[in-house]
């Protein structure tokens, strides 16, 4: 009786499809491939809105930071950042997640110093104040700033192609 027991559970396993280690772990760099490409897919969505220059030629023949206003980028930042931090909890540390990790902080950098420097195009009287003097410095010092979100730009642009890079292995 005993015997029969220990071969019908023998036979039994052979015809259940078993995860095996190797299986479970094939599975699992699936996943995590799937959201790094999810992670650039939607990064990207960032890279859509913004303006890409190769040099301060190209800038200053243009001279946009964006192709929608800093409102609605900075929304857009908003979701970008929520939908990450869920992918990125599974995606395993590493170089491609530092990337990633970059590319999204060049975003918020170049943020930061874009509201240093918008001016909107409707101005509610209760925000005119007199505003002090500036320097000669001060305003040599603005006037670089659009430039130095151009770079952020950039910047992240490069992060996240390195990531796309690290995907190919």
């Amino acid at each position: 009786m005993l015997v029969q027991l220990f071969l019908l559970v023998a036979f039994a396993s052979i015809e259940a499809p078993a995860q095996t280690p190797l299986r479970l772990n094939q599975r699992a760099d699936f996943d995590s491939t799937r959201n790094e490409v999810r992670a650039i897919t939607v990064v990207r969505r960032l890279e859509n809105n913004v303006m890409l220059y190769r040099s301060l030629g190209q800038f200053e023949a243009d001279g946009r930071l964006a192709r929608v206003t800093l409102p609605t980028f900075e929304k857009e930042l908003a979701e970008v950042n929520n939908e990450l931090e869920s992918l990125l909890a599974q995606v395993p540390a590493g170089k491609f997640r530092t990337e990633i990790i970059n590319a999204l902080t060049s975003y918020r950098d170049g943020v930061f110093w874009w509201r240093q420097v918008d001016q909107p195009r409707v101005v509610h009287v209760s925000a005119l104040t007199s505003e002090p003097n500036r320097s000669l410095a001060d305003t040599s010092f603005r006037s670089t700033i659009p430039y130095t979100v151009a770079i952020h730009w950039r910047q992240a642009q490069k992060y996240l192609n390195q990531a796309e890079k690290t995907l190919g292995r």
